[in-house]
């Protein structure tokens, strides 16, 4: 697990280290380029021509270190010197380095290392250094940032004016907000964390990135003595004469059963029953009351005979309408374990109303993504961008429950801290992705009584697995039922038998 700071974060435990843990400084820089060069040595050999491009600031200071270690290991280093009022400890390590400079920026080097701005940056980039940063942009040869990409805001992912596109990202002891919000994916490719020494209080442990290693074993095996009713039973609550969905339904459902839950009731309109009976024998299959045009309606006794579940998820392809907002307010009111709403249940309570959400008897857990979660929130899409975090926190608190926001990274929250989860790729950018989530949720969410963690194993899962199919398969080319085939993986990965 590591945590994820803003930029005023990541000041505050600079000087935290530096003033109550008496580290200098300069010591701390010096300790950032060695560890960075520590790294560049595994992906650089000595044939390579290399360029440096140094800011007057802390950034740039770290780059001097960094080009000084590199020119005593005999590499074939030069600097591009932007700065001109240097900070006292990036002087000091301009005057270590006694390599060659350049004056003019050419397109012959194989490696550039952006060293320009930290993550404290909080205006536009303009001048020269948008001129170089846009020309080594497109230059070839690898592109290696340090800390975060120059130009990048490091709370919100925005880009100021223009930033540097780095192939490799070593950010400094934690993971800053802006990496993983807004634009700032774009960015990198792959990033490292080099640990430096950087303590902060504990008010920055709100937001964290978990891992594989969070995950391992987390899940407790199953007993040997046990029987179907052992590992929960579960039912999902969709489907629609406009979204019929057969097999995406079917997905989010099978994709429980591989999760481990004992029993999956996939509960539908009465009328479509023959679109959906036995695609998979596995599943069973609830009638549930429909206006004989393929529409679920409420009625309670389809409900209370669900009410002793473990978990319900509500929403995929049910359509929005003032009866699927009363069927999730009866659950609110009247079940006590998990509730899951996704889809066009989350669509029907920006409709009609989300403050029934503010009273409920469950456990209940929201999976929109941003476009949904700002419908829910009625706030415009900038404005969210702008400020999710604190958005995200507060909705959720004032609801009592976990909000999981997806996007390119998915942000899971229960009002207290957000579990960023940062796995996946562009394949799971394609109908259905969704809903195999929702089923993976249900699958996990009571396997352990963290609901927040369980919710974010599912949006590892699935963002794992999808990593798995590109692997051998065209991120174009991936469907629901590729991910589906890859939970196994996933699986003996955690080192886990559900």
């Amino acid at each position: 697990m590591e945590y994820v700071l803003t930029s005023l974060e990541a000041k505050e435990a600079d000087n935290y280290t530096i003033n109550e843990l008496k580290i200098p400084s300069l010591e701390l820089m010096e300790r950032a380029g060695r560890g960075i060069f520590n790294e560049l040595i595994k992906l650089i050999d000595k044939s390579k021509k290399i360029l440096i491009i140094c800011g007057s600031g802390g950034n740039g200071g770290d780059g001097y270190v960094i080009a000084r270690y590199l020119l005593n290991a005999d590499y074939n280093i030069r600097v591009l010197s932007l700065g001109s009022h240097f900070s006292n400890e990036t002087l000091i390590n301009k005057n270590r380095y006694n390599g060659e400079y350049i004056d003019n920026l050419t397109n012959d080097y194989d490696v550039y290392i952006d060293a320009i701005f930290g993550s404290g940056l909080n205006k536009n980039v303009d001048g020269k250094y948008f001129e170089v940063i846009e020309k080594v942009n497109g230059f070839k040869g690898l592109k290696i940032s340090v800390d975060i990409p120059s130009g990048l805001d490091g709370t919100n992912g925005k880009v100021l004016g223009i930033a540097f596109k780095a192939d490799y990202l070593f950010t400094i002891e934690f993971y800053k907000r802006g990496l993983f919000l807004n634009e700032g994916m774009n960015y990198f490719n792959n990033v490292k964390i080099i640990k430096i020494g950087l303590k902060f209080n504990k008010i920055s442990e709100i937001c964290k990135v978990f891992d594989i290693n969070d995950y391992i074993n987390y899940i407790p095996k199953r007993e040997k003595v046990s029987n179907k009713g052992s590992y929960g039973r579960v039912a999902l609550i969709g489907g629609s004469k406009e979204y019929l969905g057969a097999p995406i339904l079917s997905y989010s459902s099978l994709a429980s059963l591989r999760l481990g839950v004992g029993y999956v009731n996939l509960a539908i309109p009465d009328s479509l029953i023959s679109l959906y009976g036995l695609r998979y024998p596995e599943i069973m299959y609830k009638r549930m009351k429909d206006d004989n045009d393929g529409h679920i309606v409420f009625n309670e006794d389809d409900l209370k005979s669900l009410l002793n579940y473990d978990v319900i998820t509500i929403g995929m392809g049910i359509g929005t309408s003032f009866e699927v907002y009363k069927i999730i307010n009866y659950l609110l009111k009247n079940f006590k374990n998990i509730l899951i709403i996704d889809a066009d249940g989350l669509n029907s309570l920006s409709k009609f109303g989300v403050d029934i959400l503010k009273n409920h008897l469950s456990k209940v857990v929201l999976t929109p993504h941003l476009k949904e979660f700002s419908r829910l929130i009625n706030t415009d899409m900038d404005e969210l961008k702008e400020n999710l975090i604190d958005i995200l926190i507060k909705f959720s608190k004032d609801n009592n429950l976990i909000c999981n926001v997806k996007s390119n990274v998915s942000l899971i929250s229960n009002g207290e801290e957000i579990i960023f989860n940062t796995n996946g790729n562009p394949c799971l950018a394609k109908g259905g992705s969704g809903d195999i989530l929702s089923g993976i949720i249900t699958g996990v969410s009571n396997k352990t009584n963290d609901l927040l963690k369980n919710v974010a194993l599912g949006s590892y899962i699935l963002g794992r697995a999808s990593e798995l199919c590109v692997r051998k398969l065209n991120e174009n080319f991936v469907i629901g039922s590729d991910i589906i085939n890859k939970l196994n993986d996933v699986l003996n990965e955690l080192s886990i038998s559900l």
